[in-house]
């Protein structure tokens, strides 16, 4: 395959870049978005169903849980795929610098869907090969991620550009509540079969790889933005890295999704959980679809991103601040019913503003760098994002053994009601004395578990925010780095 970077080295004139959004930009951002939809669903069908569920077909269907202390395992089901995306998310520069942006992205898709076949065939008989395949799955979806967004930023000029990476952003807000708000009907509809549910997903992400690969091109010379599809050396684009707001929002964003994640994950389960026991006692309909909504708020980002387009380059660090105050804000509110509105304006308002945001503003201090630099830019994000989602897991593991425990008592009540030859009717009297055991035992959910492995960090994130202020030179226009002395000798 031919690099771009050779022929702008060897003295061809480089296009002037486009400052007008080509036509065939935009069926590239559906289909780039798209693919990166599709592995959203071969990853989150957990919260989804959520975890008392998976672990009472656990219990029932693989013989490796006969032994409850192998439930333990459970937090690696999540956790797994951010560990194989952390893994990942440097070496995409490299396959981006190497293949391309849209090989790369189809390396990802290929990979997510292997991962996911794999956890498909084996969740039922070996859970650690089931493991495996989520940390693969893991894999395919950092390199998706980074690759993507790089696809869009070489097809929308600057005017346009923060809008347009804001709607690729709604990638996983659209995910999640769409698998939030199908995957109970889909499970029920192939059998209460984990297995079957999963080849479902595995399905849909290969039909959307297809369809990218099919659909998506580099951008032609009179098509191309400021950021050029040329891939220059790794080693020609470190200097655009000396940027202290550049690593300040890579910190907030691991940030962001620390307590982002915690929400998508747990989410669900607290709206089912029974009301006297902290919870909202919906039933997994409602639960799914309002629960799916809330975390969908993501999909605002558009919005967010006309925001950011509209707000003068020196203020733009404003739109980041607002957004993690809000989540904040939020974080401190979770978990009790008593403020749940406010919740969930506040949370709308950090998941539109970083999700619209956040990688739009990778490229402003990378562009000179090429594709290079923006993968390599979108690489340490996404390094930043899965570092933030692998510690929630674990950090959050104290809550979520209690939000679990208090949940399983309305599932438990159910099961025990039908498996006795009773009816729906009478899963009411059965709940409610249920509730009353689990209360003398002390079974309840625990907001200030969430509160305190939340807030401070959101604190330490808001101060990073501000870091993210230009100075007074960059606010003026200045270059951010100065070109280094034979950039052109070093590109060969």
């Amino acid at each position: 395959m031919s690099n771009p970077a050779v022929a702008t080295a060897n003295g061809a004139p480089a296009a002037k870049p486009v400052e007008k959004t080509p036509s065939y930009a935009w069926p590239c951002l559906i289909v780039s978005l798209l693919a990166a939809v599709g592995i959203v669903f071969a990853w989150m069908w957990l919260p989804g169903i959520t975890f008392p569920v998976f672990k009472n077909w656990l219990a029932e269907n693989n013989a490796f849980f006969a032994n409850p202390a192998n439930f333990g395992l459970l937090s690696n089901v999540m956790g797994l795929v951010p560990i194989g995306a952390l893994i990942m998310a440097l070496p995409t520069t490299i396959l981006v610098r190497k293949f391309g942006a849209k090989a790369t992205t189809i390396i990802g898709v290929g990979c997510a869907v292997v991962g996911s076949a794999i956890s498909a065939a084996f969740v039922g008989s070996n859970f650690y090969v089931f493991l495996a395949g989520r940390f693969i799955l893991g894999l395919g979806l950092s390199t998706t991620v980074v690759s993507g967004p790089t696809c869009v930023s070489m097809w929308f000029p600057d005017a346009t550009r923060g809008r347009a990476m804001a709607i690729w952003s709604c990638w996983a807000p659209v995910g999640i509540f769409l698998s939030n708000f199908v995957n109970d009907g889909v499970y029920h509809l192939v059998g209460s079969n984990m297995a079957n549910l999963q080849w479902v997903w595995v399905a849909v992400a290969a039909v959307f790889g297809i369809l990218f690969a099919v659909v998506f091109r580099d951008p032609r010379e009179n098509e191309r933005s400021q950021v050029s599809p040329e891939r220059k050396p790794l080693k020609a684009v470190l200097k655009f890295f000396k940027s202290r707001q550049l690593w300040c929002l890579i910190i907030m964003f691991a940030i962001f999704n620390y307590m982002n994640y915690a929400f998508s994950q747990y989410l669900k389960t607290w709206l089912q959980t029974p009301e006297a026991l902290g919870g909202f006692g919906w039933d997994a309909t409602t639960a799914g679809l309002w629960g799916g909504l809330i975390v969908a708020c993501g999909a605002l980002a558009p919005l967010g991103g006309l925001i950011l387009d509209k707000t003068p380059k020196s203020k733009k660090y404003l739109c980041v601040v607002v957004g993690i105050l809000g989540l904040t804000i939020c974080s401190a509110l979770a978990f009790h019913a008593e403020f749940f509105i406010p919740y969930v304006i506040f949370f709308c308002i950090g998941n539109m503003m970083l999700n619209a945001c956040c990688r739009p503003l990778v490229p402003t201090f990378v562009f000179k760098g090429g594709a290079t630099a923006v993968a390599f830019g979108l690489s340490f994000l996404t390094l930043g994002q899965y570092a933030g989602q692998i510690v929630t897991s674990y950090a959050l593991a104290p809550f979520n053994e209690g939000l679990t425990a208090a949940s399983n008592v309305a599932i438990n009540a159910k099961q025990a009601v039908l498996a006795s030859g009773g009816t729906p009717a009478d899963f009411g009297p059965a709940i409610g004395q249920a509730v009353q055991e689990a209360m003398a035992q002390g079974i309840h959910v625990d907001p200030m578990l969430a509160f305190w492995a939340l807030v401070p960090v959101g604190v330490v994130g808001c101060l990073l925010a501000f870091g993210v202020k230009p100075s007074k030179k960059q606010a003026a226009g200045a270059p951010a780095a100065k070109p280094a002395e034979g950039e052109a000798a070093a590109q060969h």
